[in-house]
């Protein structure tokens, strides 16, 4: 969890924060390390979540539920979002209505830390309250000011009696924060809000059951709440909402213990805006990818972007189907949709990586070689055979002639078979290219010159089963040059092979003003500069060491 804890930091937005799902057991662990990582500063929460009301059989302590912890990559700038109540949410928590307002009313008086008035010694002040008039109002300010002597740190008890006869004397009931013992606490507002929010009406004066006056304020509906660090009730429940909702999906599934998808779209609410990408690099069943899939869906502007990362066998029986699923329809009953117009426009891509298995299925030694190995053992062969004698093996440079159909004995359910890669995917990856625009492959024949020679102009003709495939791809590097990759198929004859590539990047260039490249790889020697105008500055790179420099260059 260390190195994949560190890798996640640096791909963190600055103002990005990672929150990590994880049980009791596992808690102390996973916190030192995040404190570790991100820094005990940039800790954001704990969230503790009812996952499991039954609780789980174990001994001592049926364990009930889990935990969220989140983490800043700087709490300086981090930012999180609050949740959104429902409808129903709004009339539980607002259940009065001023005029069409709905509204609560909230005691003004403070309760709970830092109450008393020694602890905020300027918000301890009387209201009056005209009782014929009902009318609610703040002391005057030149007699507030005699209420508490900064100098001494003391409070003139006298004056404020002086002032309970005066005002009660003229009609007035006068209003002190006060505790069920008489103890003298203080108000959650200062003095100057007090005085507009009497003359606003959103402070007003409460009789209460012992003829007593109280002051409170006219909370206002506002759809917003801030999330808070208990999480209870069905939203949350893993059983309903996790392991039988995804039953639901895919019947008789092996994956065990999901979590529930509420759970994973509230956290997901908190952590980004609508156009941010998740990254979920230990996906298991695809709950998150689902989270981001139903925001979209029922969330106005919510545009987010999701990456998963699995490397368990269930990616294609349990994670991949899932979404399939899931952006088809929104609801699922043993296995069958339920409403087939919930289905949302999305382009979902999957790339499988080369395993180290994989890697290790691909070394191919000579005979002096193997008996090396055999001699020195596994140990040997992976340590050196990998590092030195094997490496040209691991990646053939010639099968780079034909891009196209490059293979790799891969290993699937216990079975090694020979597959198609991808290398043009590869190597956008491997220079970290982001890709404008691509075109798929296209198959071309050369048309030679009028003496059957192809030294001279060379047309090209589109022919699916001609024996020249040309694939291009337009992005922009890390650095920000605009770059250019082309892709071809080179025959045994170099010179027809060069001929066909100019023939086709001539023929390519529509708009010179969408040519401003700053670097063009190709695979295969070539002579393309020969064909640079004189107002273009453009290089040309051969992918193939360039390729090989980067599948094998060490990790920072």
């Amino acid at each position: 969890m260390e190195s994949r804890l560190s890798a996640s930091r640096c791909l963190l937005s600055q103002t990005g924060l990672i929150e990590v799902a994880i049980d009791d057991y596992e808690l102390r662990y996973i916190n030192c390390l995040l404190d570790l990582i991100y820094g005990i500063d940039n800790a954001i929460s704990n969230i503790a979540i009812l996952t499991n009301p039954k609780g789980r059989d174990q001994d001592f302590i049926a364990q009930a539920h889990d935990y969220t912890l989140m983490y800043a990559r700087d709490k300086r700038y981090c930012t999180t979002n609050k949740f959104t109540l429902s409808e129903e949410e709004l009339k539980k928590k607002f259940s009065k209505l001023k005029g069409e307002q709905a509204h609560r009313e909230l005691p003004l008086k403070r309760t709970g830390s830092g109450k008393r008035r020694e602890d905020r010694p300027y918000m301890f002040f009387p209201f009056i309250y005209h009782i014929e008039s009902k009318k609610l109002s703040v002391i005057p300010e030149d007699q507030y000011s005699q209420i508490y002597q900064a100098s001494t740190n003391t409070f003139d008890d006298a004056f404020i009696n002086y002032l309970r006869k005066k005002y009660e004397s003229e009609g007035y009931a006068f209003i002190l924060p006060l505790s069920e013992n008489g103890e003298y606490l203080r108000w959650r507002w200062g003095y100057k809000s007090c005085v507009s929010g009497c003359e606003s009406g959103i402070l007003f004066a409460k009789q209460l059951r012992n003829g007593s006056y109280a002051v409170y304020q006219y909370d206002f509906a506002d759809d917003e709440q801030t999330p808070k660090s208990l999480w209870f009730g069905e939203r949350y429940d893993a059983s309903s909402k996790g392991t039988n909702l995804l039953e639901d999906i895919i019947p008789q599934n092996p994956f065990d213990y999901p979590k529930s998808l509420y759970t994973v779209l509230d956290n997901i609410v908190i952590g980004s805006n609508e156009k941010d990408t998740v990254l979920d690099f230990f996906a298991g069943s695809g709950t998150t990818g689902h989270a981001v899939i139903e925001l979209n869906r029922t969330i106005d502007n919510s545009d987010r972007k999701y990456i998963l990362v699995e490397m368990g066998e269930y990616f294609y029986t349990v994670t991949l189907p899932r979404m399939k699923k899931v952006i088809y329809s929104a609801d699922w009953k043993n296995g069958k949709p339920q409403n087939r117009n919930t289905g949302i426009s999305h382009i979902m891509k999957y790339i499988s990586l080369e395993s180290y298995e994989d890697t290790l299925s691909n070394i191919e030694l000579d005979d002096d070689k193997h008996q090396l190995a055999v001699k020195f053992g596994n140990e040997y062969m992976i340590n050196y055979m990998f590092d030195y004698e094997a490496k040209d093996s691991i990646l053939s440079l010639d099968a780079f002639n034909m891009p196209f159909s490059y293979k790799l004995k891969i290993i699937e359910n216990n079975e090694t078979k020979l597959k198609t890669v991808d290398l043009c995917e590869t190597f956008n990856y491997l220079i970290g290219l982001s890709v404008k625009s691509q075109s798929a492959v296209s198959y071309f024949r050369a048309i030679p010159d009028d003496k059957g020679e192809y030294e001279g102009a060379v047309r090209m003709e589109r022919d699916d089963n001609g024996e020249y495939g040309f694939k291009q791809i337009e992005g922009r590097l890390p650095d920000g040059r605009r770059a250019l990759v082309i892709w071809r198929t080179i025959t045994s004859d170099l010179l027809q092979s060069n001929a066909a590539l100019d023939a086709y990047f001539a023929k390519h260039r529509i708009n010179p003003a969408d040519r401003e490249f700053d670097v063009i790889y190709v695979n295969g020697d070539n002579n393309l500069e020969n064909l640079r105008l004189d107002d273009e500055t453009w290089k040309v790179q051969r992918i193939e060491p360039i390729f090989k420099e980067k599948m094998f260059e060490e990790a920072e």
